[in-house]
């Protein structure tokens, strides 16, 4: 009888499967004994070759343009090269898959879109034809590898898992050589200081969300705070002391009856651009020490839910706000959990569990009896199971990540231990009941004006009891976005009458002002990426849009880190800003390149995954979703060439100093770095100052900075070339035009690298040649 080929991802998962099945001979790339043989890959063997491969570089050239794209292979055409790194594994598998001592072959790597691609490449390389059978389990446990080897799937099950993984991969190569090449083509340079290209790396996913993070800043640069008043006024009684803040009665009969407001908060908000200090202090003059009576009061209980179980996004977003962990590391971490059997496999977008999951919760539970929860273990054992469908619910291809049925030795590192108790900690709430809130709301008149006064007591904590227990808080207890963002009062409130009398013994106007957006963190932006370019709070409305977002679940960690390598974005203590380079992207794009906006879609990319899902599941064939990228491809390249023939090249910043990231001069004039659109008749255009040679008006053009009169001769003009590294703006041009001298400039770098800072000042003024001119007399250097 032949025997069974088992693949697995990598080393590690190998040696878990041979543990289980009792493998313990070893081979060189392989365990075996006398009825499996188990081998791995090592990640990806193969990457698809260079654009060079499809051309005929006599005729196009080695240097990148945009005469030579696009390069768009059809499906079968695509040619895959071996890795230099793997050749020697291939050769294992390669000669194991045409053994005939081999009957028939498992595909064991992860069980999703890049695990199945990587066995793909493999099983298509060698071609091998025998039957074929996917393991698709949830965890690296003894008894999650034996129910998965005795229900085997066969092959055409997870087919579409295959065509999807080709359509990434394809879509990817696609978007990112032939519009790399183009954009590096037209809108990039070489540094002569660090020797070395500023590519403008391209992606399908990438820019788009590159665009997430820079429109963000715009949002924050152009943030106009509007002043706005708050009256709060303290109430006294017989019964006890409260403050209230006031609200007009009348706007919220108005809105609530609209749908627009449904609490006094709320009216606030609405009203804070109404309610100027003139008017507060008209309310104070109005109230203080008066007699005023108790109109109204409110009593109800409320409820609140135990949260969802963790899907990778959710488990990022907790993790970079209770820790500041990048996504990279959360999801490294979490990987690293799984292979050691810890958790179940992290790579999900799902927050439930499968009904056949209930019988065998309670051996989860049990697991986690001897640690450092033990007590909410026994606890949660006496409970009924969770069944409820916030826990139980339809699930996509892998279920909520939770703690495994292994015990957890200590082999486990300090940041994983974090990781792991926020795992085990959000399990273990579902086994417990709802918190219990007594909410009270008390609205006060006084001279017929009106304020709200609101109670919150907990009652019963529930799961709430659960998840403060965790033997690794924050360093600082609630984060600093938490705590900016609980707006709901607490606290025991007297116990007020209607029509209770009271004094409003003082009161006083806080004067406010509105706050801008805040910068995304890795966890923000994971969220934002999920619900494609949107911020969805709520839980359940979440589950909805899952499926059109930026990348998936596996990819996102390592897009963000490919911005941040690539000096698109820059890291600044727990959040993310935009480069120059980012920035000026970004705008070039929505300034210019109306085709290219596609690229900076999040709800188009997010279409366009959701449409390799349907790939996934056989719904529409590969070859759509391919038709519709190459499509995208094409518009963007013949766009790109209409540029480059209307204005040429136009470099754009290097990533270079990312510390100063939006800060910088230039990147807060980023309108003044793109190519002028020719002014429409009667347009009125900025006259930055008087031409030193003729006297006409200096204006920006799309190369540099001249004189209107250069139709009839006048050779004024300074160029828009980099000086050292740095471009003039039109504010250091109107300087040297009045002043003779610009602002002292930063950041010039000189040939060896060094930095330094000086004036720019004229050496002859009437053709525009500058000169450096230093801090020091006498040191002065010619441009």
């Amino acid at each position: 009888m032949g025997k069974t080929l088992l693949v697995a991802e990598k080393p590690s998962q190998a040696r878990e499967y041979a543990k289980t099945l009792g493998v313990k001979g070893k081979g060189e790339g392989y365990f075996a004994n006398e009825e499996y043989i188990i081998s791995w890959c090592i990640g990806h063997l193969f990457e698809l070759k260079s654009p060079e491969t499809y051309m005929d570089l006599d005729k196009v050239g080695k240097r990148w343009g945009i005469h030579r794209l696009p390069v768009l292979p059809q499906v079968g055409e695509f040619k895959h090269g071996l890795k230099l790194s793997t050749q020697k594994q291939f050769k294992v598998l390669e000669r194991l898959l045409k053994s005939q001592e081999i009957e028939q072959v498992i595909c064991g790597t992860d069980a999703d879109r890049e695990g199945q691609l990587l066995f793909q490449e493999v099983w298509d390389a060698v071609g091998c034809q025998k039957p074929l059978f996917r393991l698709w389990i949830s965890s690296l446990t003894q008894e999650a590898i034996r129910e998965g080897m005795a229900k085997l799937r066969p092959f055409h099950e997870v087919e579409g898992l295959a065509q999807a993984g080709y359509g990434r991969s394809y879509g990817d190569w696609d978007f990112g050589m032939n519009l790399t090449e183009g954009f590096s083509a037209l809108f990039g340079s070489f540094d002569p200081i660090r020797k070395k290209p500023n590519v403008i790396s391209m992606g399908r996913v990438q820019t788009p969300t590159l665009a997430l993070v820079v429109e963000r800043e715009w949002s924050i640069q152009n943030f106009v705070p509007v002043s706005y008043v708050e009256i709060e006024a303290e109430f006294t009684s017989d019964k006890g002391i409260y403050k209230g803040k006031w609200f007009d009665p009348a706007a919220k009969k108005s809105r609530t009856s609209k749908g627009q407001a449904k609490s006094p908060e709320d009216n606030q908000e609405q009203e804070k651009s109404s309610l100027d200090l003139a008017r507060g202090n008209e309310i104070i003059d109005k109230v203080q020490g008066k007699m005023g009576k108790v109109h109204s009061i409110k009593e109800k209980e409320s409820m609140e839910h135990h949260p969802l179980l963790f899907d990778l996004t959710s488990l990022t977003v907790a993790a970079s706000k209770r820790y500041g962990f990048g996504a990279e590391k959360v999801l490294k971490i979490a990987q690293s959990l799984y292979e050691k059997k810890a958790i179940t496999y992290p790579r999900t977008d799902c927050n439930f569990l499968p009904p056949d999951l209930l019988p065998k919760l309670k051996a989860h539970v049990q697991a986690l009896q001897n640690g450092p929860y033990g007590q909410w273990a026994e606890k949660a054992l006496a409970l009924p199971l969770p069944k409820g469908k916030r826990v139980i619910n339809e699930i996509t291809a892998h279920h909520a990540i939770i703690p495994t049925t292994e015990k957890v030795g200590s082999n486990l590192s300090p940041d994983e231990v974090k990781i792991w108790e926020m795992i085990v900690l959000r399990f273990l709430t579902i086994w417990f009941p709802s918190a219990r809130y007594a909410e009270k709301e008390i609205v006060t008149v006084v001279d017929s004006e009106s304020f709200m006064t609101k109670g919150r007591v907990l009652l019963e904590a529930g799961w709430k009891e659960v998840e403060s227990s965790a033997k690794h808080p924050a360093s600082s207890g609630k984060s600093k976005d938490e705590k900016e963002n609980d707006d709901q009062p607490s606290g025991l409130l007297p116990n007020m009458l209607k029509d209770d009398e009271v004094l409003a013994k003082s009161c006083q106007a806080l004067q406010k002002e509105t706050k801008p957006p805040k910068r995304y963190t890795q966890g923000d932006l994971i969220k934002a990426m999920e619900g494609a370019g949107k911020e969805i709070e709520d839980e359940m409305l979440r589950q909805q849009l899952k499926g059109k977002g930026l990348g998936t679940v596996a990819t996102r960690a390592a897009i963000i880190e490919n911005l941040l390598d690539r000096e698109y974005l820059v890291q600044q203590q727990k959040v993310l800003a935009p480069t120059e380079k980012g920035v000026e992207l970004i705008g070039l794009i929505k300034e210019r390149l109306p085709q290219a906006q596609l690229l900076i879609s999040a709800e188009m990319t997010g279409q366009m995954e959701y449409e390799l899902a349907q790939v996934e599941r056989g719904e529409i064939p590969l070859s759509h979703y391919m038709s519709r990228v190459e499509q995208a491809i094409r518009n963007i390249i013949e766009e790109l060439r209409r540029f480059e023939s209307t204005y040429g090249k136009k470099p754009i910043a290097f990533g270079g100093d990312t510390k100063k990231g939006m800060h910088s001069e230039r990147a807060t004039n980023i309108k003044s770095t793109l190519p002028e659109k020719e002014p429409l008749k009667g347009q009125v255009v900025e006259v930055l100052g008087i031409c030193p040679s003729c006297g006409g008006g200096v204006v920006e053009r799309e190369k540099g900075y001249g004189c209107q009169n250069w139709q009839t001769g006048c050779p004024f003009i300074v160029w828009k070339n980099s000086i050292c590294g740095k471009v003039l703006t039109p504010t250091q041009v109107k300087s040297l035009l009045d002043k003779g001298k610009t602002p002292l400039i930063q950041g010039f770098r000189s040939k060896t690298g060094k930095s330094f800072q000086a004036y720019l000042v004229w050496e002859n003024p009437s053709t525009g040649k500058l000169r450096f001119e230093f801090e020091k007399k006498g040191d002065i250097g010619r441009r």
